[in-house]
């Protein structure tokens, strides 16, 4: 919840405690055969390239490298600083979990330092999402 934002986790946990309802995006795997890789190329340039990279390195100016992240482990890449918030998701990142996260950062995932708008749009989502998984010496296999 947005009143994890600056420092209000107490308020966020009474809410999310309390039925909060938390945005949940539709399934989106099975779209992703389809999407427009280069579109999500743009997209990546324009909201997401400021503070990653598209590199296997160590990341960009704030954020970690999305190279590989299509099923690694979240919150994982060495020298990176990461919000409790996100330190709590578990395991790899799958397409479905990058599709809830992406939707609208600050809230899918309460208290991340990622403070962006997100990509509400669920065709640019998409297209972002299949472009990430090209970032990869061997991208993960569509169903």
């Amino acid at each position: 919840h947005l009143a994890k934002y600056k420092g209000q986790r107490e308020v966020a946990d009474y809410l999310i405690a309390h039925g909060v309802v938390l945005p949940t995006p539709a399934p989106i795997s099975k779209k992703l055969a389809a999407a427009d890789v280069e579109k999500g190329r743009g997209s990546f340039s324009r909201l997401c390239a400021y503070c990653h990279n598209a590199v296997p390195d160590e990341g960009g100016n704030q954020g970690p490298t999305l190279w590989n992240v299509v099923g690694r482990d979240k919150a994982s890449v060495a020298k990176r600083r990461y919000s409790d918030a996100l330190l709590t998701w578990q395991g790899v990142w799958t397409y479905e979990d990058l599709n809830k996260f992406l939707l609208e950062p600050m809230l899918t995932t309460p208290g991340v330092y990622m403070e962006v708008p997100g990509v509400p749009d669920e065709t640019e989502r998409t297209n972002l999402i299949a472009y990430l998984r090209t970032l990869s010496d061997k991208p993960t296999q569509l169903r």
